[in-house]
């Protein structure tokens, strides 16, 4: 909501609103209950202390150059509510921390080969990227509504890793995506993760990573038309497209046939809708952390009440990635895996 537009909904003027902002006034009670009215948000939102801050230069943006300053400050914002959602949940449960070095300053492919080699991997397909991702640290959770734009990012807070997906893509983009962030934290520094060369740094270590070269000679098509490629991608759970782009730079598809492959996907409509799209990996920390909560009566709006912020958006983080039931406010855990994390009781 720009300054104009919130200003106009509470009566005041765009010049109240920069000064609310930039803290050189504070705003009066009545406003500050306005503002919760407005913003549906707790009053109690508006008397927390300042948020540690996400630097905009940390965060991984999927396109940056093509959004805008709004979308732009909308996910930074997002970051820092994952980064309290996650800090609540660290304080009641014991969660696996990130024990990797980084790679900085390698090459991409190569840093994939190393990462699978230190994670146990070889060259099997990844199974489920986010129970990977999850079990070495890494936080993982949705992006709200308003900030889908952005496919996905990633940033390191106090030393742990955090990527924030789209979730309402295939199955096989959000893996590819969560391989890209996987990437950019490994690869870049801070100030070094964003731009044409880095975006495809990262694309190159997904591609690796999720298609290892030692794989493709096994385990590809032998006549690389479209349907033996749709086929054939389930081995490694990606799209068509990323396997038709690896099969490419590994010199197992010749240039017209790739040119020739990409123009029928186009004609068939694979760059919106994935064939035979496998089902949305689930959260494993998620699933049993919303178990333990219903086990002991905790709705979400109990978790959002301890977060000053509306269940909505402690929903919508978790949405996608684990079963939450919207009804009622209440939690659905489905069919929940083996609890492997341990309760903190304070």
């Amino acid at each position: 909501m720009t300054r104009k537009a919130l200003s106009a909904l509470l009566g005041v003027s765009p010049r109240a609103i920069t000064g609310w902002e930039s803290g050189d006034y504070p705003p009066e009670e009545n406003h500050v209950r306005s503002l919760a009215s407005s913003l549906d948000f707790p009053v109690s939102f508006f008397y927390l202390d300042d948020p540690a801050g996400t630097d905009a230069s940390a965060v991984s943006f999927r396109s940056l150059s093509k959004k805008s300053a709004g979308q732009r400050d909308a996910v930074i914002a997002m970051c820092d509510l994952a980064v309290d959602l996650v800090r609540w949940v660290e304080n009641g449960f014991g969660l696996p921390k990130w024990g990797n070095e980084r790679l900085h300053g390698e090459r991409p492919d190569i840093a994939a080969s190393l990462i699978r080699q230190e994670w146990g991997l070889g060259h099997k397909p990844v199974k489920s990227m986010m129970h990977l991702l999850e079990a070495k640290g890494v936080r993982v959770l949705a992006l709200s509504q308003n900030c889908r734009e952005i496919d996905a990012c990633s940033f390191w807070s106090d030393g742990t890793p955090f990527v924030l997906l789209n979730n309402t893509v295939s199955n096989e983009r959000m893996r590819f995506d969560m391989a890209h962030e996987l990437g950019h934290l490994l690869l870049h520094e801070p100030s070094e993760n964003v731009g044409r060369e880095a975006e495809k740094e990262a694309n190159e270590f997904a591609s690796e990573f999720l298609i290892p070269q030692a794989s493709i000679v096994a385990h590809r098509p032998r006549i690389p038309t479209l349907e033996a490629l749709i086929q054939h991608k389930r081995h490694w759970n990606v799209s068509v497209a990323a396997l038709a782009y690896r099969l490419h730079k590994e010199r197992y598809i010749s240039d017209w046939n790739f040119k020739s492959l990409n123009i029928e996907m186009g004609r068939r409509g694979y760059r919106r809708k994935e064939p035979n799209t496998s089902p949305h990996e689930v959260s494993h920390i998620f699933e049993i952390v919303l178990k333990r909560l219903r086990e002991k009566g905790m709705p979400l709006s109990y978790v959002a009440n301890q977060l000053s912020v509306p269940v909505a958006e402690v929903t919508q983080m978790i949405a996608g990635i684990a079963k939450v039931a919207f009804e009622g406010d209440g939690i659905n855990d489905g069919e929940s895996s083996t609890n492997h994390l341990r309760l903190v009781t304070k």
